[in-house]
């Protein structure tokens, strides 16, 4: 298949039966994995884990002034998972358009690295952001991996979280509306045991970014779901290997029933 040629719509790509011809300018997608597995493993749980004590410790502590320490700390902890969240995606972004211009350099001789270095995350397809070029350099829809949709959230929640309300706000509110448990559509009654709650139709159709909740659970989701990214363009270089090691026959032959396992093994579904 041609390395330079977009390839079909996505529901039509198996990325599993794909191979490049020249494998060489993709570098080592799983590197990736070590660094992020080691990032989450050693920084984001020891942390956390570290914060979570000291919440559990006040909560049980007989000091008077225990109470007013508790939002501090439910805020260090949602401040925390925020500045992860945002490492995560600074460090996926920045891999990815590394990967981009290198295989620009090899295969177009450079001349689209500026476009490369100015593109962004587009909302509709046919712009040409970063997917478009993904798929003009490695002939494979964004689309077609299983973690696209949380890469998608991922990418709107790191500009929301530095910006704050706006189009990437939005975005997410559309993609995951349970990260604000207590949000109500424009429209809607509801009612609470004998009490009924009308929301007014003139309501805003999004909440405010102030008001999500940002658990662990998300941000363990979503590192996995970077992982799945990495991981699954490691396999498509080893598919575009001439002579297989065993090792790596063995790695492809596994690589079905990973995917498959997926869905089931998912700490937090943005529903």
């Amino acid at each position: 298949m041609d390395d330079t040629t977009p390839s079909g719509q996505s529901s039509d790509v198996d990325i599993s039966t794909y191979a490049w011809l020249d494998h060489d300018s993709v570098g080592f997608p799983g590197a990736h994995v070590r660094a992020l597995e080691l990032f989450r493993n050693s920084v984001v749980r020891t942390s956390l884990l570290a914060v979570d004590r000291e919440i559990d410790d006040n909560a049980q502590s007989e000091d008077d002034g225990a109470v007013f320490f508790e939002s501090d700390l439910a805020d260090l902890h949602h401040a925390t998972v925020q500045g992860y969240l945002l490492t995560v995606q600074a460090m996926w972004e920045r891999g990815l358009r590394r990967l981009l211009v290198k295989r620009e350099q090899k295969l177009c001789g450079g001349e689209g690295v500026e476009l490369l270095h100015k593109a962004t995350w587009s909302k509709k397809s046919g712009t040409k952001g970063l997917q478009w070029h993904f798929q003009r350099l490695l002939g494979l829809p964004m689309e077609a991996f299983d973690s696209y949709g949380d890469l998608d959230l991922l990418l709107n929640l790191g500009n929301a979280i530095r910006h704050g309300n706006g189009g990437s706000a939005e975005r997410v509110h559309e993609l995951a509306p349970s990260l604000w448990w207590d949000w109500f559509p424009p429209g809607e009654t509801y009612k609470a045991g004998p009490f009924e709650v009308s929301i007014p139709a003139d309501w805003p159709k999004h909440p405010s970014f102030d008001k999500v909740t940002l658990s662990q659970v998300v941000l363990e989701q979503l590192i996995q779901s970077v992982l799945d990214f990495w991981e699954d363009l490691e396999n498509v270089r080893c598919n575009s290997f001439h002579r297989k090691h065993d090792s790596v026959e063995r790695r492809l032959a596994a690589w079905p029933n990973e995917r498959a396992l997926r869905g089931s093994t998912r700490v937090w579904t943005p529903s």
